[in-house]
């Protein structure tokens, strides 16, 4: 404080000196008053003219300039306002693109769900149970094509026929079918099919053992063995594992074909021709195949007996748990007529 004092006493003497001095004065005068307003205008007197004039203007302007801010102000509300409602809008429209968006990501998504669920029941049911896809054997000796390019195709739920010739009229046309169906022999070409499984890709302890149940003419069962055995034997030799004890499924897979007599202490060679059919049934079944095929079933029976034998694979086929798939081969009419599907090799 005490320096700005002694520095404007010391400013002050000058101007006194100067009015009493040279024509120079004046311009030093009214440097110095300008400079002096602008640290301290209220420290002197009275204010030069031209400032004043300055002032004046500046009041004006000042005067003046409230009047273009309102305008201004008018203005910029009037473009915040319609900026805001442009927003408004936007927004709005937004809201409705999400909404309408989102309602066609729900209908796409049940879209491809439905779709997916088509594809995979065709997908399902492109894949049978078990199929022959152009099968051709050709016999060695003679050349002749026993199976010539033939598809069937067969799915769980349904009793089969294939109906062939007789062994009269053509000794190989059975034979062969049922030795290329049961894994016995490859054909010359084309694929034999355990759902979606060539059987050149399969095992045969797996096809034999799980996949497929077979009851030919002859040799179905042993003889020697009782019916619980036959069944014992055919379980221990598949190599697979059962959730029950093996004695206990051979009898209640007994009991669910019908079969009435001891389940053991009596050789099956001593059975009835019907009740030997059953215990042979049993016996395909009991390793829980899928594909049960029989070749002439009934041949050797009485009509009754035939009737209720194809009833039983009526039911079998018809059952839900497990599901399976019953093929009979046969050159009987009778016999093909009790099937739900045929497939006539005889022509």
């Amino acid at each position: 404080m005490s320096n700005d004092i002694d520095k404007d006493e010391t400013m002050s003497n000058d101007l006194n000196d100067q009015h009493t001095g040279d024509q120079h004065a004046s311009g030093d005068i009214e440097s110095l008053e300008f400079s002096v307003e602008y640290d301290d205008a209220g420290s002197f007197g009275e204010a030069p003219a031209q400032p004043a004039a300055g002032t004046a203007q500046d009041d004006a302007d000042k005067a003046a300039k409230p009047a273009v801010d309102t305008d201004a102000n008018a203005t910029a509300t009037s473009a915040n306002a319609s900026h805001v409602d442009q927003t408004m809008r936007l927004a709005k429209g937004k809201d409705a693109s999400k909404t309408n968006a989102a309602t066609e990501r729900a209908y796409a998504t049940t879209n491809h769900r439905l779709d997916r669920q088509v594809r995979d029941r065709v997908l399902l049911k492109s894949y049978p149970t078990f199929s022959l896809n152009h099968v051709t054997t050709t016999a060695r000796k003679t050349g002749r094509h026993v199976l010539d390019d033939l598809s069937m195709a067969f799915y769980t739920g349904t009793l089969y026929a294939v109906k062939v010739l007789s062994d009269e009229d053509d000794p190989e046309q059975r034979t062969t079918l049922m030795a290329v169906m049961g894994a016995f022999m490859a054909p010359t070409s084309g694929e034999v099919m355990s759902k979606s499984s060539n059987f050149t890709e399969l095992e045969l302890g797996e096809l034999r053992g799980h996949r497929l149940g077979l009851v030919p003419q002859r040799y179905a069962v042993r003889g020697d063995l009782d019916a619980e055995g036959s069944l014992l034997y055919a379980m221990n030799g598949s190599g697979r594992g059962f959730l029950k004890p093996k004695p206990v499924i051979a009898r209640e897979m007994l009991q669910s074909v019908g079969y009435t007599e001891a389940t053991s202490g009596k050789k099956v060679s001593e059975l009835s021709p019907l009740d030997q059919r059953r215990v042979a049934i049993a016996r395909a079944l009991c390793c829980d195949a899928e594909t049960v095929i029989l070749d002439e079933p009934t041949k050797g029976l009485s009509e009754s007996d035939a009737a209720e034998l194809l009833e039983l694979l009526r039911r079998i086929a018809r059952s839900r748990d497990p599901k399976r798939v019953v093929i009979i081969v046969t050159s009987d009419d009778a016999v093909a007529s009790a099937a739900q599907k045929v497939y006539d090799l005889t022509d």
